[in-house]
This record gives structure tokens, sequence and C-alpha cells, in this order.
């Protein structure tokens, strides 16, 4: 039961973070994205980093593996944009 529970956390945090890369204020999501990033400017560094390790404890086999390979994708391209806008 704490294998798909952590899956879970993970898939909503994957979402959560491909949301913040197509960030747009008028969308219905805006206002949420928002407080996200006023909190932290590296809020998606963070979700990335939690959801890749509530994914290492979620369900083996193949869901394991595509959610820490999509986590680790999200996380380089937020990398390059931060490297890019510094």
């Amino acid at each position: 039961m704490r294998r798909i529970i952590f899956s879970t956390i993970s898939i909503l945090c994957l979402l959560i973070t491909i949301f913040m890369f197509g960030y747009d204020s008028k969308k219905w999501y805006g206002s949420f994205l928002k407080l996200l990033y006023d909190v932290n400017m590296f809020m998606p560094f963070i979700l990335a980093g939690i959801g890749m390790i509530s994914a290492i404890f979620g369900i083996k086999g193949d869901y394991r593996m595509v959610l820490v390979v999509l986590h680790s994708f999200i996380l380089l391209l937020f990398l390059g944009i931060y490297i890019k806008a510094f």
C-alpha cells in the first residue's frame, strides 16, 4: 500500500512540475503556480527531487523506471533554463 502512495506522490509532483514548465498566468492553474514560484524560485527542483525520491520508494518495475527518467528529464530541462537565465 505504501508503494502505491509513493508512486502517487511522484506522479503528482511530476504533473505539477510539468505545469510549472508550461506556466501561463491566464490558465485555470495560473494562480496556484504563481504561489509556488513566490514561495521559492527553485520550487521545480524541490518538487522534482521529492518526486524522484518517492518514485524510488514506489511501485517496482516499469513504473519506477519511467517516473525516475521523467523526473530526471524535467530536472535537466529546468537546470538548462536556469543556467541560461543566470
